[in-house]
């Protein structure tokens, strides 16, 4: 009977009040955020604060959006549960942004790419890439004869130039999150003032594509651990044994032929394996 009783006195009593949000609520960090940290959503948070000390930077509740900050990046470092203004961040588009992006003592470059260059616009801000140059360049070969000379041949080659490259934007986008596929034609790296020179250079030299890496091989590393670059070369013969088949083994092999009293000297083209 008794605890009937009890039953009874707790169905009666009201329900207890939702807890209202203050109206005086304002943006703030959950955690620290450091210099060009980019701002996700679970980085941010609303905070009641007295009213007669809100300051006029303050996002308020009401006045501002969570989602509009969310993809901004930290211009100076935030302290956790510290009032975030506008002046200590910078948003997409906004003028400075994508050197807040930076990593400190790193440089943007921006690449033009097309669909067959870039993996079909599958390379999104955030990925890390090697960078590939496909190029022509010109050989010398022995023509053999006693009065020496050489014939020159266009061959064409393949090397990684870069590893471990940080992409910044691709296009004008530096947003991660929506990851809406598209074909960019532009696509900003992170690099070093020696790196931001040879891509320079790479561009003048011949085709530039992107090599997708993945985030899943630690061991390799990235950014500033990244070790030193892999200079991997193709050239076209490793590609197609048709090429340079008639060149083959040609240095060294000659063959003497005599016409009466005169002797010359031919190469022996395909001699060898």
């Amino acid at each position: 009977g008794w605890l009937d009783g009890q039953r009874a006195s707790l169905a009666q009593r009201p329900a207890p009040a939702a807890v209202k949000m203050a109206e005086n609520s304002v943006l703030v960090a959950k955690k620290q955020l450091p210099a060009g940290h980019l701002i996700r959503p679970g980085d941010l948070d609303w905070l009641a604060w007295p009213g007669n000390g809100i300051a006029a930077t303050f996002l308020v509740r009401g006045k501002h959006k969570m989602n509009d900050f969310v993809g901004a990046v930290v211009r100076r470092g935030i302290d956790s549960h510290t009032p975030i203004t506008e002046a200590a961040i910078v948003k997409p588009g906004d003028r400075g942004f994508l050197a807040a992006v930076l990593t400190p003592g790193k440089r943007a470059i921006a690449v033009p790419v097309s669909a067959a260059t870039v993996i079909a616009g599958l390379v999104f801000p955030g990925d890390y890439v090697d960078l590939i140059l496909s190029h022509k360049y010109q050989i010398e070969i022995p023509t053999g004869s006693k009065k020496g000379g050489v014939s020159r041949e266009i061959r064409q080659a393949s090397e990684t130039v870069l590893n471990n490259l940080r992409v910044l934007a691709v296009d004008q986008t530096t947003d991660d999150l929506q990851g809406k596929r598209g074909v960019p034609r532009t696509v900003t790296l992170e690099v070093s003032p020696k790196q931001a020179e040879m891509v320079t250079l790479a561009l003048n030299l011949g085709k530039l594509s992107l090599s997708l890496r993945s985030l899943a091989k630690s061991d390799e590393g990235t950014g500033d651990k990244a070790p030193v670059n892999r200079h991997t070369i193709t050239r076209d013969t490793e590609v197609s044994r048709l090429i340079g088949i008639n060149r083959r083994s040609i240095s060294g092999r000659v063959v003497t032929i005599l016409r009466g009293g005169k002797s010359e000297t031919s190469p022996v083209l395909g001699a060898g394996k």
